[in-house]
């Protein structure tokens, strides 16, 4: 006699079969599989056909597969359940991951940076053990107008927003490199909305470069920025570029992905 499902027969008490057995029917579907017939998603899911059409059918009920004819395909409403877990997890534990990343493909330190006020503070880092980079510290910030993670959010911010915020800047240059006026500032901010990248070279400290890619969240708007930090003298800027830049964008465009 058939099974209705491959679970195993040592499952853990209390675990309820038949929302591991939905389960197994909305995961069987994929890209090579959209659309599968009864017998199909029988033999995916290991269940027999009877078990299989029951599953199938309180799907359909619930909205998450719908039926045409002899085939069954996911509906959008399966996305709900992906939305519930994204917007539960905290921007760090989401961006932790690409950190790690970007800093083992590059060997450069990263920071995740959000605004605070006049402000961009690290929420999260990966730190290198390389000698050509500074270490990253959680929570530091600094002036927004002068890290390249403050400019990269201060670009991408709706165009009011950031003529508002940039009437309470007072600039207070850091170093004889730093930008000393808001027009100066405002021609940074345009190269960097076209480039789609900020990079800062010596203003908020001699010695220091630093290059920022913008995080938008799922409906374009800006929300963070990766941002790393080199020692001027030991990597070019056009090497922390080519070496950096294209890794901190894909990470960047990924994580986009996750924000709700």
């Amino acid at each position: 006699m058939s099974n209705s499902s491959a679970a195993p027969a040592d499952k853990p008490k209390g675990v309820v079969g038949s929302l591991a057995h939905g389960l197994n029917i909305i995961m069987a579907f994929s890209k090579a599989h959209p659309r599968m017939t009864l017998s199909q998603v029988s033999e995916k899911t290991g269940m027999d056909r009877a078990g299989a059409r029951r599953y199938l059918l309180t799907l359909v009920h619930l909205g998450f597969v719908v039926q045409d004819g002899r085939l069954f395909q996911l509906t959008p409403k399966v996305l709900e359940l992906g939305y519930s877990y994204l917007s539960s997890v905290p921007l760090t534990d989401k961006a932790q991951y690409y950190l790690d990343r970007i800093r083992d493909q590059t060997g450069f330190p990263v920071a995740l940076g959000v605004r605070d006020e006049l402000y961009v503070v690290h929420l999260a880092s990966a730190n290198s053990d390389e000698f050509n980079s500074p270490g990253l510290t959680i929570g530091r910030r600094f002036p927004i107008a002068y890290a390249s993670a403050g400019r990269c959010i201060l670009a991408m911010m709706e165009k009011a927003e950031r003529e508002a915020l940039l009437k309470d800047i007072k600039l207070e240059p850091m170093s004889d490199m730093s930008v000393a006026t808001i027009s100066a500032l405002n021609k940074q901010l345009q190269i960097i909305r076209k480039q789609g990248y900020a990079l800062v070279d010596q203003e908020m400290q001699t010695g220091i470069r630093s290059l920022a890619v913008p995080v938008f969240n799922a409906r374009g708007q800006i929300a963070a920025s990766f941002n790393t930090f080199t020692f001027s003298n030991l990597v070019p800027a056009a090497q922390l570029i080519s070496d950096a830049l294209p890794v901190m964008q894909a990470a960047a465009e990924e994580l986009q992905a996750t924000l709700i």
